[in-house]
C-alpha cells in the first residue's frame, strides 16, 4: 500500500502537481516511516516548491535512514545553500563527494558554499577538480574560481599540490586550457598565474609565452582604466557626501560600484535611491533592477512599495515600480493586479483629457483621483501599432507624438520588451500593460520597443499573436546611431568602456561569433546597426503594406511631414501639434574623424545591401 502512494507520488511529480506529490509522499511515510527512498522524494518536491526547511527535514531524514545514498547528501547541501547555510551545506557536498566523486557539480557547489564562508585555498582546489572533470557542464565556473583566486594569499603551487592537481606532463595541457578559458572569462590576473606556473615547468613553450606577454599588456591598460574607475568611484563617493538626500547620487554610485563588481555595496545604494524618492520610474533602470536580484533585495523593495502605494493611492510610478519588483520575482500574477490598476488610472484620465481638453485633478480633501463613472470599460485584446525600433532613432519622439493624437490611448509603458526579452512573462502580463477601452468610440492603442527590431525571435512571436498589427520601424545611419547609443549608455552609468574599446570589442566579438547575441546589456553597437538581417526577418511574417520603414534623418528634419505619413498609415486623421520638440535628445562632442570611417566602413556593404533590397537610397556616409 505505501508503495502505492509512492508510486503516486512519482506520477504527480513528473506531472508537475506538486502539492498534491507531497501529500502522497507522506501518506507512504505514514505507511512505512523508514523508507527513505520517500523521504529523498518528499525533499525534490520541496525543493521544487522552495520549501527550503523542510526539504532540509527530508534530506536529513532519508541520509539518516541510507547514508550511502549520495543524492540525498547533495541535494541536501543544495538545499541548505539556498538558506544560506554555508558551513552545513559545506559537510553535506563533502559527505557526497566521499560517496561519488566524479560529480562535477558537487565541487562546484562546494566550492560555492566555500567561498561564501572565506576558506579560499580548499574553494580553488574544489572548483579546479569541478574543471577537471567537465569545466564546459558549468556556467561561471571559470569566474568563481577567478574570484577565488583573487582572495588568497597563498602560493597557488603549494595549494594545487596539497590538492593533488600537480602539474605535469600529463596534465599541462589542462592547465593551459584553463589559463585560456580564465583569459576569456575576464579573469587575466589569474591567467597569468597559471601561464607563470607553467612557465616554472616548460620554460621554453612558446605559446604559453606569447599569451603570458599579450595578456601582460593588456594588463598595463586595464592598469590606466582602473586607475580611471577609482577617480570615478571617488567623484561619486564625493558626490553622495555633498547630496545625501539626493536619489540621483545614490543611483550613479550603485552604477559605478557595480561597474567595479562591489554588488553588495552597489545594491545598499540603489536601494537606498529608491527610498529617497521612490515615485520615479525606475523600472526602467534594468542594471538597478540586476544587481537589486543578484543580491536578493527584492523582497524589500517590494515591501517598500507596497507601504508607498497603501499611503498614496493614487500614485502612478510606484504601482509600476511594485509590478516591476513582482514580476522580477516571478510573481506575475500580482503584477498584473498592480498593471491593470494604474492601466485603468491612466485610461480613465486620457478620455477625460480627450472630452474636456483637461486632465482630471486630484480631490482636495482626500488627494486622490475623482470616483470613476462607470463607462464598462474594455480590456484590450491587441496592440493595432508597434514601433518595432530601432534603438537611438527617434522612436521615443515619434511615439510621443502620436500618444497626443486624441484616438490613441498609450499603455503605461513605452516599452514592454514583450516579444524580445521578456516573452515568458505571458500575454496577460503583457495585455495588462494597455489601457482599457471604452465601447464604441473609435480609439487605438499601441506600444513602442526597440528591443523588438533586431530580436530573432520577435518577428514569429509578434506574427504568431498579432498578425494583423502595423510596425513601424525608424532607420538611423547606422554610424550615427552606434555613436548616440554609446553616449546614452555612458551618461546612464550603464557603460563603462572607451568607444574605442567598444568598438575593437565587438568587431573581435562578431568575428569570432557570426551568430551573435543581441541582449539587454551594453555592447551591441555595430549589430544593432546591421539593418539588412534584421528588415529581412520581418518580412518573412509580416507584408509590405503592414511595415513602415523611415528613416529617421526625413524624421529629424521635418516630424510635421512624417507624422502625417504615419498617422496616414494607421488609418487616422491628420492632426497637427504646437511644436515637435526632441523627446529623448543625446549630447556628445563630435568623434575623431578616423573613428567616423571607421565605422562608416564597417557598416558599408550592410548599407548597400539594404538600399537594394528596399529599392530605395538612403545616401549614409
Amino acid at each position: 500500500m505505501d508503495n502505492d502512494y509512492q508510486n503516486l507520488g512519482n506520477s504527480l511529480q513528473e506531472s508537475a502537481r506538486f502539492d498534491e506529490a507531497v501529500a502522497a509522499y507522506k501518506k507512504a511515510l505514514e505507511l512505512n516511516p523508514n523508507f527513505s527512498w520517500s523521504y529523498h522524494s518528499l525533499g525534490d518536491v520541496l525543493l521544487k516548491l522552495e520549501k527550503w526547511e523542510e526539504a532540509v527535514a527530508a534530506y536529513k531524514k532519508a541520509v539518516e535512514l541510507n547514508p550511502d545514498f549520495s543524492w540525498s547528501y547533495h541535494n541536501l547541501g543544495d538545499a541548505l545553500l539556498k538558506l544560506r547555510r554555508w558551513e552545513e551545506a559545506a559537510a553535506a557536498y563533502r559527505c557526497e563527494i566521499a560517496l561519488n566523486s566524479d560529480f562535477a557539480w558537487s565541487f562546484c557547489n562546494l566550492g560555492d558554499a566555500l567561498t561564501k564562508v572565506k576558506q579560499w585555498d580548499e574553494a580553488i582546489a574544489t572548483y579546479l577538480k569541478a574543471i577537471e572533470i567537465d569545466g564546459d557542464l558549468l556556467p561561471g565556473i571559470y569566474e568563481k574560481l577567478g574570484y577565488a583566486l583573487g582572495q588568497t594569499e597563498s602560493d597557488l603551487k603549494l595549494v594545487l599540490e596539497q590538492s593533488q592537481l600537480q602539474i605535469t606532463p600529463e596534465n599541462w595541457d589542462f592547465y593551459l586550457q584553463l589559463g585560456k578559458n580564465l583569459a576569456k572569462y575576464d579573469r587575466p590576473k589569474s591567467a597569468i598565474i597559471f601561464y607563470n606556473l607553467l612557465l616554472t615547468n616548460m620554460p621554453d613553450c612558446p605559446e604559453v609565452s606569447g599569451k603570458l606577454e599579450e595578456l601582460l599588456q593588456q594588463q598595463e591598460k586595464c592598469v590606466s582604466e582602473a586607475l580611471e574607475e577609482d577617480r570615478a568611484l571617488a567623484s561619486s563617493r564625493a558626490t553622495v557626501a555633498q547630496k545625501p538626500d539626493d536619489c540621483w547620487s545614490y543611483y550613479n554610485l550603485g552604477a559605478v560600484l557595480s561597474h567595479q563588481k562591489y554588488w553588495e555595496e552597489a545594491a545598499a545604494a540603489f536601494f537606498q535611491a529608491i527610498q529617497i524618492n521612490p515615485d520615479i520610474p525606475w523600472w526602467f533602470y534594468y542594471n538597478l533592477w540586476e544587481v537589486l536580484v543578484k543580491e536578493n533585495k527584492l523582497d524589500e523593495v517590494e515591501n517598500l512599495y507596497r507601504a508607498v502605494v497603501d499611503a498614496k493611492p493614487e500614485a502612478f510610478w510606484p504601482y509600476l515600480n511594485l509590478g516591476e519588483a513582482l514580476t522580477r520575482q516571478g510573481k506575475i500574477a500580482e503584477a498584473i493586479d498592480f498593471y491593470r490598476t494604474v492601466s485603468f488610472k491612466q485610461s480613465f484620465a486620457s478620455i477625460i483629457s480627450n472630452r474636456t481638453g483637461k486632465m482630471p485633478v486630484l480631490q482636495a480633501d482626500t488627494g486622490k483621483m475623482p470616483i470613476l463613472p462607470n463607462w464598462n470599460l474594455k480590456p484590450v485584446q491587441f496592440p493595432n501599432f508597434i514601433i518595432i525600433g530601432s534603438q537611438r532613432c527617434g522612436t521615443t519622439s515619434l511615439y510621443t507624438y502620436l500618444a497626443q493624437h486624441p484616438q490613441i490611448l498609450t499603455p503605461i509603458k513605452k516599452e514592454m520588451d514583450f516579444f524580445s526579452w521578456h516573452f515568458d512573462r505571458g500575454i496577460d502580463w503583457y495585455l495588462a500593460h494597455f489601457p482599457p477601452m471604452p465601447p464604441g468610440e473609435q480609439f487605438l492603442t499601441g506600444e513602442a520597443s526597440p528591443s523588438y527590431f533586431d530580436y530573432r525571435e520577435a518577428p514569429e512571436r509578434l506574427y504568431r499573436l498579432f498578425p494583423e498589427a502595423k510596425l513601424i520601424v525608424l532607420l538611423r545611419n547606422p554610424v550615427d546611431r552606434a555613436i548616440s547609443q554609446f553616449y546614452r549608455l555612458t551618461g546612464l552609468n550603464w557603460e563603462a568602456r572607451s568607444l574605442d574599446r567598444v568598438i575593437s570589442d565587438e568587431i573581435e566579438r562578431l568575428s569570432q561569433n557570426p551568430e551573435y547575441i543581441i541582449g539587454e546589456e551594453p555592447g551591441t553597437y555595430l549589430a544593432r546597426g546591421r539593418y539588412i538581417e534584421f528588415i529581412k526577418n520581418w518580412r518573412t511574417f509580416f507584408p509590405q503594406e503592414q511595415l513602415l520603414i523611415l528613416k529617421s534623418e526625413d524624421f529629424y528634419a521635418g516630424a510635421a511631414t512624417t507624422l502625417k505619413q504615419v498617422l496616414e498609415f494607421l488609418d487616422l486623421p491628420e492632426y497637427q501639434l504646437s511644436e515637435y520638440p526632441n523627446a529623448n535628445p543625446g549630447s556628445y562632442q563630435r568623434v575623431n574623424e578616423s573613428v567616423h570611417d571607421r565605422l562608416s566602413d564597417y557598416f558599408r556593404p550592410y548599407n548597400q545591401e539594404l538600399e537594394e533590397y528596399l529599392g530605395r537610397r538612403f545616401d549614409w556616409k
